[in-house]
């Protein structure tokens, strides 16, 4: 159950670090691609992946470069929220367990996030026509992101009438990994969701790893 809940916080977490926009694995990347279709930053959606062989469904919040996602699976819930300019621009995820009222804090690696605008990073984008998910018009693009000579593939199926919001997107981050979204909300989220509350109790999983840093 516990490696389960490791594999399932990760796939989460690279989900949303590629919604986050600056510093923050392909984030900065991702930013101008998603300016590139459309200039929308503040959303919510519910966001179902499919890893290891199991679905996940998860309800997501974009406000600026802040992501928080909510994961709820077999009765226990986890929420991660990734803020890539907190801590002068390093960047921080942290992993919180409402029915404990704990969290972590990890920091996002110095060497990834300083990749983000490297002129060695670039994106490719291959339009492959118009198909049809779950019911919706999409527009279908094959998406490559290349840092230092390291390609990361994704096909993606996007919305013309969501703002051209992805619908679908498959990808392997180095597992296979299926993302769909749905239910999209352009209304701005409210700031305390991308705040880790009061009475949670905390630890430092940078400084227990030694997460090097700027």
């Amino acid at each position: 159950m516990q490696k389960q809940w490791l594999v399932t916080i990760g796939a989460v977490a690279t989900a949303s670090l590629l919604q986050a926009q600056g510093p923050g694995g392909m984030g900065g990347v991702w930013a101008k691609y998603q300016d590139k279709l459309t200039p929308v930053h503040e959303y919510s959606a519910t966001m179902v992946m499919e890893v290891g062989g199991q679905a996940i469904n998860t309800k997501m919040f974009k406000s600026g470069q802040k992501v928080r996602t909510e994961i709820s699976m077999q009765g226990m819930q986890a929420i991660t929220i990734t803020d890539p300019d907190a801590e002068n621009g390093k960047g921080v995820m942290y992993t919180l367990m409402p029915a404990m009222k704990t969290y972590m804090k990890m920091p996002i690696p110095a060497d990834v996030a300083s990749k983000a605008d490297d002129d060695k990073t670039d994106i490719k984008i291959d339009e492959l026509g118009k198909e049809d998910v779950d019911g919706v018009s999409c527009d279908k693009r094959r998406v490559t992101i290349t840092v230092d000579g390291k390609a990361q593939v994704m096909t993606m199926w996007a919305s013309p009438k969501d703002k051209n919001m992805p619908v679908k997107i498959e990808m392997v981050t180095p597992a296979a990994v299926v993302i769909r979204f749905k239910d999209y909300d352009f209304k701005k989220p409210t700031d305390d969701l991308f705040k880790v509350p009061a009475d949670y109790k905390g630890s430092d999983m940078g400084q227990m790893m030694n997460v090097p840093r700027n």
